[in-house]
C-alpha cells in the first residue's frame, strides 16, 4: 500500500480552488452566530471495519446526524496526527473527522480535536481491530466533547481530490487521548495532516452552545 506523502503536498493532484481546508480558527475574529439549530447525532454503537488507507486510520461506521437542520448519513471517521485545523494558534495532538453525506451528495465533516490526557477506551478498541472486517462495539459519543460549541465554514476535503463545497463543523473543545495512544498513531504516520490553507475572505462562524 502506497502512503500519501505529506512531506510533498505541493505534488498532490489539485486543479485550483479558493475554498480549501484546513484553516486557522480564531475565536476572537470568528463571527458570533445565534445557536438556533443544535447539532444532533445518532451515530450508533457498532463499527464495521478499521483500515489503514494510506492516508490514515479509517473506521467504517453508520449513523445519522442533523446538521444545520438537514439530515446526513455518517460514512466513516478517520484520524489525523497532529491536528489539521489550529485553534488560536494551537495545534492539538490529533483531530478526528466524521465524514457525513446528505441524500443530494453534499458532504459535511464534523471535526473533533484531541489533546493529551486520559486514555480513550473507544480508540483503544479501534486500535485492536485494525485490519479486521468484523463488527465491534464502538460508541462514538465518547469521541465527542460534552460542550458542543463549534466553528463553521465552507471548505474542502483535506486529501486528494481536495474537493470543495464541503461543510465543516469543528468543535471548540477537545477530547482526550493518552500519550501511548498518540505514539501508536505516530508509529503508523509520523504526520498525516495537511498544511493550513488561506481563508481567502470566507465567513468563519462561531456557535456557542447553551
Amino acid at each position: 500500500m502506497k502512503k500519501l506523502d505529506y512531506d510533498q503536498q505541493d505534488l498532490w493532484p489539485f486543479i485550483s480552488g479558493s475554498m480549501q481546508s484546513p484553516v486557522a480558527l480564531n475565536s476572537q475574529t470568528a463571527k458570533r452566530a445565534r445557536y438556533q439549530a443544535p447539532l444532533k447525532f445518532d451515530y450508533g454503537t457498532v463499527a464495521m471495519y478499521v483500515h489503514d488507507t494510506g492516508r490514515g486510520l479509517e473506521v467504517g461506521h453508520r449513523g445519522h446526524a442533523i446538521l444545520n437542520n438537514r439530515h446526513f448519513e455518517l460514512q466513516q471517521f478517520h484520524i489525523h496526527t497532529p491536528s489539521e485545523h489550529t485553534l488560536d494558534d494551537r495545534t492539538f495532538a490529533a483531530e478526528i473527522h466524521f465524514v457525513n453525506q446528505a441524500a443530494d451528495g453534499q458532504l459535511a465533516v464534523v471535526a473533533v480535536f484531541a489533546k493529551l490526557g486520559r486514555t480513550s477506551t473507544v480508540l483503544g478498541r479501534v486500535f485492536s481491530q485494525i485490519g479486521q472486517e468484523t463488527l465491534f462495539s464502538c460508541d462514538t459519543s465518547d469521541l465527542m466533547p460534552t460542550n458542543k460549541s463549534y466553528f463553521h465554514y465552507l471548505g474542502s476535503l483535506t486529501t486528494p481530490p481536495l474537493s470543495e463545497n464541503v461543510e465543516w463543523y469543528v468543535f471548540q473543545n477537545p477530547i482526550e487521548i493518552s500519550t501511548q495512544q498518540l505514539a501508536f498513531l505516530q508509529d503508523l504516520y509520523a504526520r498525516n495532516n495537511r498544511d493550513l490553507q488561506p481563508l481567502k475572505g470566507r465567513s468563519l462562524l462561531y456557535y456557542e452552545a447553551d
